[in-house]
């Protein structure tokens, strides 16, 4: 073999290396920017039409409020951390890439042949892909921008969940789980894969009924058919926005029903970014603008997010957080009920409890014959009366303190003078007898003396 072509062989191996580890730093790029650094474990699910979906049970205006313990409440909110590829890691790829190709030579045409190995993208087993026809290279979406993609679902016994066509993701954005939501963000356009996601990725130990047990692996069949732009809400219809924006509040809606409370806040913002007041009217081709009716609609979608996000940060016990919502709500609609029952619950949560009462008060006078505001006034009052309880003992031991204080000392006092004079009349006692007694014996010498004299 010529001393040439070992040359040109050799710079085919840098060169390979050199892009894999370009790969990798950029799939790590890629994962840090859809996660903002550690990857946490969220249940997400995908199609939010699907029939399976319970946002379809929803009016999709208002959130429920669901009790759950604190076992629960501990589970729903249990995570795990995935942390990015170190740069150890990274070397190693680029060293086994090196190995692989000084000991495997091919040409242009096997470049292009499909790849029939799992490839690790987390490195940890997580998410496994295997691609079967490659994309467009340097395609990759960027962060909110739109994947239109398709799809099919398996369990891994094979069985169908659910197929869809022509499916809009917002990437980045919870609109599916995490798992394919990374995934996605690795794939460039035109291409097609099949993803193993594990349960952590995907829908955890909560599992989404009755198609998905808990603690499922699932499989996608995924094809990334096509990327768009993030759309601008400055140059989108009444319309557009307002579908736009419940669609996001209607996801939030199924964070916070699965516990997922910080997520369901970040849709919910995302949300708001939509249906958030418009200072110009927006004009179309047909220089139509927007309409009274229309702005009044966007108003009161607007007003129900923020009154959604409010229950979540409550949940999350960001009560400063959850008051400027509440704000939000009340100066658009100052008889909003929800808005004054939540806002009680955000001084409960501060511990003012006599605000929280009016709070609950003015809801009641807007819905008196409401169960859940009576049963939240019976229980802000038994808190007042121990609260006042308290106070009055507080009280009693500031002020009779020092009294007590001086009774106390007298009393130790005049008891400490009363065991000092008994010891003394003790002692007297002992004295007197000690000498009645030597008395006697000395009258009993004497005597015995004259006697016998």
């Amino acid at each position: 073999m010529s001393n040439a072509f070992i040359e040109h062989e050799k710079i085919a191996e840098t060169k390979n290396a050199t892009e894999h580890a370009k790969d990798t730093a950029m799939s790590n790029g890629a994962l840090q920017s859809l996660s903002g650094g550690d990857i946490n474990v969220e249940h997400v699910k995908l199609n939010g039409t699907s029939p399976s979906d319970p946002t379809n049970t929803q009016s999709g205006d208002e959130i429920k409020e669901i009790p759950q313990s604190k076992e629960e409440l501990a589970t729903s909110h249990k995570t795990d951390t995935i942390t990015n590829k170190t740069d150890e890691v990274i070397q190693e790829s680029i060293e086994n890439v090196a190995e692989e190709n000084s000991s495997e030579k091919t040409d242009e045409s096997d470049k292009e042949t499909p790849r029939d190995e799992w490839t690790d993208l987390l490195g940890s087993g997580v998410i496994m892909k295997k691609v079967i026809i490659e994309g467009k290279p340097d395609s990759r979406p960027e962060r909110s921008e739109k994947c239109i993609v398709n799809y099919t679902c398996y369990l891994e016994d094979e069985t169908v969940i659910e197929s869809c066509g022509n499916f809009e993701v917002y990437l980045g954005e919870y609109d599916v789980i995490q798992g394919l939501d990374v995934s996605l963000g690795l794939m460039n356009v035109g291409e097609k894969c099949r993803l193993k996601i594990q349960p952590r990725l995907a829908y955890g130990s909560i599992g989404l009924p009755p198609k998905i047990p808990s603690n499922t692996t699932l499989i996608y069949d995924i094809e990334l058919v096509a990327v768009e732009p993030e759309p601008n809400a400055d140059t989108l219809s009444i319309q557009e926005r307002k579908i736009l924006g419940n669609k996001k509040k209607e996801r939030g809606n199924w964070w916070y029903q699965r516990g997922e409370n910080n997520v369901a806040v970040q849709c919910y913002r995302r949300a708001l970014d939509y249906l958030n007041e418009v200072e110009t009217s927006t004009e179309k081709g047909d220089g139509g603008g927007a309409t009274d009716a229309e702005l009044q609609v966007l108003l009161e979608n607007r007003v129900s997010v923020c009154n959604n996000m409010a229950a979540a940060q409550i949940k999350m016990e960001a009560y400063d957080q959850a008051l400027t919502s509440l704000q939000t709500v009340l100066t658009c609609q100052p008889d909003n009920v929800k808005a004054h029952f939540r806002k009680a619950k955000v001084y409960i949560g501060k511990n003012d409890l006599p605000v929280a009462m009016r709070c609950l008060m003015k809801a009641k006078e807007l819905a008196p014959n409401d169960a859940d505001i009576q049963k939240e006034i019976n229980h802000v009052s038994r808190m007042l009366e121990r609260q006042k309880q308290s106070e009055r003992e507080l009280a009693r031991r500031m002020f009779n303190g020092p009294q007590q204080q001086q009774q106390k000392e007298a009393k130790n006092t005049r008891g400490v003078a009363s065991k000092k004079k008994s010891k003394q009349g003790s002692k007297v006692g002992v004295w007197a007898t000690l000498g009645a007694v030597v008395a006697v014996g000395v009258a009993g010498l004497v005597a015995y003396r004259f006697k016998y004299v």
